[in-house]
Parts: structure tokens; C-alpha cells; sequence
């Protein structure tokens, strides 16, 4: 064999060796690393990978934490467009999981001293005021935390579209806004509870949300990828949301939410949610800190105003038999944590369907299954077919009004009748009239405040209130046109 010929032989040899070997280490590590304690590491991967499959999901990260160790974390897909990976490490917008981060600052402040539970907002905020005077004195810290302030979960929804101010405006304008049901009367879910004890926050301590946050919970807890403030991401690790229009996920960027942090746009990573969890799990304490007594820990998770189905509202958190949770979502990002009394799990998502949420909240009944040794209910159905099913509806409907309007200008020369003109009338009148106000008086009531809407289900949302708006006008281009010809025909008649 020639000299060159047995040194690239060599060499080759040499590298498959090297390959084999890493491949082999690779494989033994995966063995290792198959269970941790008592998971099943490898069943919790595969479900994982299903899921994110299944539903379509750019990336999510997974903290699982038993006593005050953390059992297993990890980061699945992308972080980015750009194929950044998600790490534990990479912080996620966590939605409305913020309140359980506000009612802890709260009841850090009673336990200081500093506030009472049944006091009335307008004791730490003189200026507070909503349309009804009289009622606006009866709100309390406790209402607020438990969601009885009798603000509507509408006025709350329209809140998150009106973030670009700074939470006194935020709060200042809520002069105008009527409650729903007498203070302390009736659970209502309102991101506007937990916005005003963000503020209550500030003026009790002479400090911004963003810096309590930071000083008396992020630090303490060594939550380092942790912010209120998108702005303080220096290095720009925060996750790239995505969004699902009409079926197909696309990233965007989220509105100003500053007048809005308290109640849903805290941001955070699995790492850091992690040790969030130890705390709450070990009655306020991590290694050896304490960021809330035993007693006011369980009065955090307190069961205190019923939702439904045996679930009730605690401060900042929900509870049943399932154990205490709490989900949020923004426009582009999901979240939930469940703490079942041994594991505690938090999930991050870095993408929103507003048409399968339910789909994202097993994800999480599913791992908890997992961790105790019980297979979950996987699920072989495919979420894009919902969208294929509405995307091919509103395809029609548009179709028909496109053809509803050409007919209107296009020339007729067969005889009307007047069984027929009356047959049009009354089709004008219920499918081009009637209908459309229906839906457009009733929208809010069937899906949410437009601008919420819009929001969170761009393409479909913007279509649900433009359709009726088209059906009206083709409407009143009908009517006009039929008045038009009615009077053409007496004319001829005359």
C-alpha cells in the first residue's frame, strides 16, 4: 500500500474509533440519565416530544422540584427564530402565574406590618376610585386577593390592551368603570385585582413594582434570569413569542404591558421557577432563607372563593384535589405551575393558541401523572384541524360576501317578481341586517372584548368582527340599490 494511501487509512480508522467511542459515551450517558430518583426521565422526554410535536410548539421548558431538591429541568424546540435553543435558562413571559409573585409581595407586607388584609384599598390609596363612589370605599386588600372586588373579568380582559402607561395611570383610570356585582358578592376573575395590588405595592413601600420584585423575592431566591421589565434583559435571552394565525405559528413581539406587570407579565425561567418552587413547597424557605412564614404560606393557598367544580381561589392561586395551580398566558407565551403537595412542576411555553389552551393545560396533568408512576392520556387528535375547519367556514363566508357584492352590480334583465322582491327583502334584512348586529352587539359577550380578541387570535379574531361589517355593508349597498330599482319601476309605470 502506498505511504499517502496508509496514512488516510489511518486516519480514518482513527476517527471512527473517535466516533464510536462518543457515541458509546453518549449512549451510556442517556442509560444514566434514564431515571433521577424516582422519574422516569426517558417516559417524561418521549411525552414531551410528543406534545410539542403534536400541538406545534417552537419550544418549552420543564422544572420539576420534590422537597427542596429540583428532580429534573429542561428546555425542548427553539427560543427563537433564529434556532436559538431553549435552556432552563432562558426566561418566558409567565402570564398570569405574576399573581402568585404580587399576592406574595402582599403578604410580605402584612407580615411587616405594613398592610391589612381588611383594610380598604383607599387606606393606601386616598385618590382610589372606580364609578360607584360609595362602592369604591367598601374594596378591600382581601377582595383583591381573592377576586370578589366585584370588578368585571371583561374590564380586566380590555386592561391588557392598555398597558402603555405606568400603573398610577393605569389605575387612575378606572374612574369610570362600573362593577359588575356588589364588593365582595361573587368571584370574578379580573387581571384588574391584581394590577392595583401591584400599585398598593409601590405606595406602601416608596418602591416600583420592578424593584420589590427584584429586591425581596428575585434576589433572595437567586432567581437571576428573572425580570419585570423586558428592557433589563441586557444579554437578550428572553424567548421569541409566537403566536397561531389561522392555524400556522408566527412569531411577533408583545405590546407595552408596563401599566400591567403585576397581574400577568412577570418574566422568568424554568431554572428560576425552579427555585420559586422550592420555596413554596418548604413554607417560604430556600437554602436556608426565608421569604414568608409557615402560617402566611398557608394562608397564601388558602381555599377562599368558589370558581367551580370544587375549585376555588386562594391569593394569587387556585386550588382543588388536583393540588395548587395557577396558569397564564399572554398574546404570544403560556405558563402553568402545579404544586400537588410532593412535586411541584412548572411549565413555559413560548407560543399561545387561544383555540387549544385546554390542549397546553394537560400537558401538565400529564407530567404529573408521570412523576407519580401513573401513564397519561396521550392524545392522537390533531389541533390544526379545528383551524382547517374554521379557516375553511370564514373562507366561504367571504367567498359569499365577494359574490353577494358582485351580483349587486351586475346587470339583471330577467323580470322580478314580487314574491321575489320580497324573498330578497327578507334575506336582506336577516343575513345582511339582522345577523351582523347580532353578532357585533353579542361579540363581546360570545368571545371577549374585541381588542383582547384581536390580540390573542390575530387573523380569526380580526375576521369574526369583520365579517358582520362586510355583511352590513353589502347590506346597506342592497338596500339602496333595491330602493334605487323600485323607484326606476314606478317611474317607467308613470
Amino acid at each position: 500500500m502506498p505511504k499517502k494511501q496508509f496514512v488516510f487509512v489511518k486516519m480514518l480508522v482513527i476517527t471512527i474509533l473517535m466516533l464510536m467511542t462518543s457515541i458509546s459515551e453518549v449512549v451510556f450517558a442517556n442509560e444514566d440519565e434514564s431515571t433521577n430518583g424516582n422519574l422516569d426521565i426517558s417516559k417524561i422526554d418521549e411525552y414531551m416530544a410528543n406534545e410539542i410535536e403534536r400541538l406545534n410548539l417552537p419550544g418549552a421548558s420543564l422544572a420539576i422540584v420534590k422537597e427542596d431538591q429540583v428532580e429534573y429541568i429542561q428546555g425542548y424546540g427553539i427560543a427563537k427564530s433564529n434556532g436559538t435553543n431553549m435552556t432552563p435558562q432562558t426566561p418566558i413571559v409567565i402570564g398570569s402565574v405574576t399573581k402568585s409573585f404580587t399576592a406574595l409581595a402582599i403578604m410580605q407586607l402584612v407580615e411587616q406590618g405594613k398592610i391589612k388584609l381588611e383594610d380598604p384599598v383607599q387606606s393606601y390609596l386616598p385618590w382610589f376610585q372606580i364609578a360607584n363612589k360609595e362602592e369604591s370605599k367598601k374594596i378591600t386588600i382581601q377582595h383583591l386577593l381573592h377576586q370578589t372586588s366585584g370588578l368585571s373579568t371583561y374590564d380586566g380582559q380590555v386592561s391588557i390592551s392598555q398597558g402603555d402607561q405606568t400603573l398610577k395611570e393605569h389605575i387612575q383610570s378606572l374612574v369610570n368603570t362600573e362593577l359588575t356585582y356588589p364588593v365582595g358578592e361573587q368571584y370574578q376573575y379580573s387581571n384588574l385585582n391584581y394590577s392595583i395590588l401591584g400599585l398598593i405595592v409601590e405606595e406602601v413601600t416608596n418602591k416600583s413594582y420592578k424593584e420589590y420584585i427584584n429586591e425581596y423575592i428575585f434576589k433572595p431566591l437567586e432567581m437571576s434570569n428573572s425580570f419585570t421589565d423586558p428592557k433589563d434583559d441586557l444579554n437578550n435571552t428572553i424567548a421569541e413569542g409566537y403566536q397561531t394565525m389561522f392555524g400556522f405559528k408566527v412569531p411577533t413581539e408583545q405590546l407595552n404591558h408596563e401599566g400591567t406587570v403585576p397581574s400577568g407579565y412577570i418574566i422568568s425561567s424554568a431554572e428560576d421557577m425552579a427555585n420559586y418552587m422550592i420555596a413554596l413547597v418548604n413554607q417560604g424557605n430556600f437554602k436556608g432563607k426565608s421569604i414568608l412564614s409557615e402560617n402566611a404560606m398557608s394562608a397564601l393557598h388558602l381555599p377562599s372563593s368558589f370558581i367551580s367544580n370544587d375549585t376555588y381561589y386562594a391569593m394569587g392561586w387556585e386550588v382543588n384535589n388536583e393540588g395548587i395551580f395557577h396558569n397564564g398566558w399572554t398574546e404570544n407565551t403560556y405558563s402553568k405551575v402545579l404544586l400537588d403537595g410532593e412535586y411541584g412542576i412548572s411549565l413555559q411555553i413560548n407560543s399561545m393558541d387561544y383555540f387549544n389552551l385546554n390542549a397546553y393545560d394537560d400537558i401538565v396533568s400529564g407530567i404529573n401523572k408521570l412523576v407519580h408512576k401513573e401513564e397519561p392520556s396521550v392524545s392522537d387528535s390533531n389541533p390544526f384541524m379545528k383551524y382547517i375547519i374554521i379557516d375553511l367556514i370564514l373562507l366561504a363566508i367571504v367567498a359569499l360576501i365577494v359574490w353577494s357584492a358582485y351580483r349587486i352590480f351586475k346587470p339583471k334583465n330577467r323580470k322580478v317578481t314580487n314574491f321575489r322582491r320580497i324573498l330578497n327583502g327578507m334575506t336582506i334584512l336577516v343575513c345582511y341586517w339582522l345577523l351582523p348586529l347580532i353578532i357585533l352587539i353579542g361579540f363581546p359577550k360570545l368571545f371577549g372584548p374585541l381588542s383582547t380578541v384581536t390580540l390573542f387570535a390575530p387573523g380569526i379574531g380580526h375576521l369574526f368582527f369583520l365579517i358582520p361589517l362586510l355583511l352590513l355593508i353589502v347590506g346597506v349597498i342592497k338596500l339602496v340599490r333595491a330602493t334605487l330599482t323600485r323607484v326606476g319601476y314606478f317611474k317607467k309605470l308613470t
